[in-house]
């Protein structure tokens, strides 16, 4: 009894046994796949960590490539020879991030459907080295200065954090230069000839990032516009109206030698007759300053930052004149003299035939319709009547930046509450809006060198003697309602725009009354003795009277600083352009 107790007993321990094997068995079973799932879950973190980090250097590849290019080198898109267009079959990067999707382009060289790919540029070859990418792509990178070297925790010590590269490479559209009498409202054309491309700009920033030694990567896109406030300043021609231009006394005018293209210049451009009485001259810019200086004043440079030639009592020697070389009521137009000889009945007749621009012309309107349109790319005035110019207010939206408020006005106006640097003079109208920022308050002083950038003058805006409005360093785009008497000095580009008989555009819009339209508006520019302008000027109606000893002196180099000062250029992403479609 006592042995069968016994062996029951070890029955019974060794049953015991076993299950606590079994269960130890399951148990660390159980451990390895809940070990298993941890450090599955730890390297998911660590991908996802990895993802978001390598995502987040891309995003600041993008931003800095937009930085460097469109703020800190704009003058890259200036060069042609840094760029070569994309092919359309070209999936390398980085043209292969801009669609192969094909449209009607009705550009400068073709008419055909082409693809948006092949109307976009890329570096040649920016100089730039890295062994972490692919020779191929090396070469379209941006050389970005100061570039993120390490990411996450302890980035900042020797041995932490994790090692990155990234690289961008910006693929730019050139826009297209609208046509004469193009609406704002047709698409953006991308040009196929930087040459002869508009100073808008559309860039696709491709980023690609990586965390070395891994395999953590990823391509980025976003797509950043850059547009001037003004369109082309260099481009002007030194007097432009829409109405009658009247040269009297010894005005002097300094041409654009390349308006018309290159070698055709360009002195003045109406769709109206310019009358001449008086000594009057248009001349070259080297044979105002070298044959021209006077009272032992001869020509000086000006500007620090950009040289320029500043003469203010040169002159035009009549034998030496493209117009008006013979003194008197003879009108003796060169070719530099872009207007309407009397009436349209005489189109194509004279030196320069007439510039098309009445009902018989239309659609091909040689004279802009909408000044305002023209100069600012905004579309202001509509020509509801079709005769190649623009009676009817285009009205716009503007957004009170102080109340939040909406508020319909003219499409110009809106535009110059929205970018002027500087409001000088408000009307009562301006104030009762309450619409001004405290910046665009901030200088008062008019006319005063300091001002710089748009300035929209609204009252009291004539320019006395011996006063001086912006610098060769930093010209004005001073824009001037209504009227205006400049005997001073001004560097830069001055417009004088055609108002509605007060600052703001009723709510029911506006439509120019006859008188108006024959007027070409009812802005009125007067320029008296001792008035210099170095720059353009465009104006909205009629140059009433220039006489005296002014001048209005074409300048390459302060038109072009209007393109390159910050103030002047905006820049905006374009809704939607932000993707991570594709893969290098």
């Amino acid at each position: 009894m006592t042995t069968q107790r016994f062996a029951r007993q070890v029955t019974q321990r060794g049953s015991a046994l076993l299950v606590a094997v079994v269960l130890l068995l399951l148990a660390g079973i159980m451990t390895l796949f809940a070990l298993n799932v941890g450090v599955f879950e730890n390297r998911s973190t660590g991908n996802d960590i990895r993802a978001k980090m390598v995502n987040e250097v891309a995003e600041a590849g993008l931003s800095q490539g937009f930085e460097y290019l469109m703020r800190q080198q704009a003058a890259l898109m200036e060069d042609s020879t840094l760029w070569r267009r994309c092919g359309a079959a070209e999936v390398a990067y980085p043209c292969g991030a801009v669609s192969a999707a094909t449209y009607d382009h009705d550009a400068d060289v073709t008419t055909a459907p082409i693809t948006r790919r092949e109307t976009m540029w890329r570096l040649v070859d920016s100089g730039h080295t890295d062994p972490n990418f692919d020779d191929a792509m090396v070469p379209a990178m941006l050389q970005l200065p100061n570039t993120i070297q390490k990411v996450g925790a302890g980035a900042e010590t020797a041995n932490g954090g994790f090692s990155v590269a990234y690289g961008v490479a910006p693929v730019v559209c050139f826009v297209a230069t609208r046509k004469t009498g193009e609406l704002n409202t047709a698409p953006i054309r991308c040009s196929t000839d930087i040459s002869t491309a508009s100073n808008r700009r559309i860039a696709t920033f491709v980023s690609v990032a990586q965390v070395l030694g891994e395999s953590s990567r990823t391509t980025l896109t976003q797509t950043v516009g850059r547009f001037a406030l003004v369109d082309a300043p260099a481009a002007k021609p030194p007097v432009i109206a829409s109405g009658s231009v009247d040269v009297t006394g010894g005005l002097q005018i300094v041409t654009n030698p390349n308006s018309g293209g290159p070698g055709v210049p360009v002195s003045v451009w109406t769709r109206k007759d310019v009358s001449k009485t008086g000594t009057p001259n248009t001349c070259y810019a080297d044979e105002f300053f070298r044959f021209g200086a006077k009272n032992n004043a001869p020509p000086t440079f000006g500007g620090t930052v950009v040289k320029t030639i500043i003469c203010d009592t040169c002159q035009c020697n009549g034998d030496k004149s493209l117009s008006y070389d013979k003194s008197g009521n003879v009108q003796d137009e060169g070719i530099d003299i872009l207007d309407v000889e009397g009436d349209s009945s005489s189109n194509g007749t004279g030196i320069n035939y007439n510039v098309r621009s009445d009902a018989l012309s239309y659609p091909t309107c040689e004279f802009p319709p909408d000044l305002f349109g023209h100069v600012f790319g905004v579309q202001a005035w509509l020509d509801n009547d079709h005769d190649c110019f623009a009676e009817t207010k285009v009205m716009g939206t503007f957004t009170n930046p102080n109340t939040g408020a909406e508020v319909l006005m003219g499409a110009d106006e809106a535009f110059l509450f929205s970018y002027a640097e500087t409001v000088i003079n408000p009307t009562a109208a301006t104030v009762a809006l309450n619409a001004l920022t405290s910046e665009q308050q901030a200088i008062t002083a008019y006319p005063s060198t300091a001002l710089s950038g748009l300035v929209w003058c609204q009252s009291n805006c004539d320019v006395g003697s011996n006063t001086v409005v912006g610098s060769v360093d930093n010209p004005v785009v001073l824009v001037i309602d209504g009227s205006a008497r400049i005997q001073g000095k001004v560097f830069g580009l001055v417009f004088i725009r055609s108002t509605t008989g007060g600052t703001l555009t009723p709510a029911a819009g506006y439509t120019m009354t006859s008188g108006e339209v024959a007027a070409g508006g009812n802005a009125v520019l007067d320029m008296n003795a001792g008035a210099t302008v170095y720059g353009a000027m465009v104006v909205q109606g009629k140059v009433d009277k220039a006489n005296g000893t002014a001048a209005i002196i074409y300048d390459e180099v302060v038109l072009g600083a209007i393109g390159k000062n910050p103030k002047n250029n905006r820049y905006a992403t374009l809704p939607g352009a932000w993707n991570d479609n594709a893969s290098y």
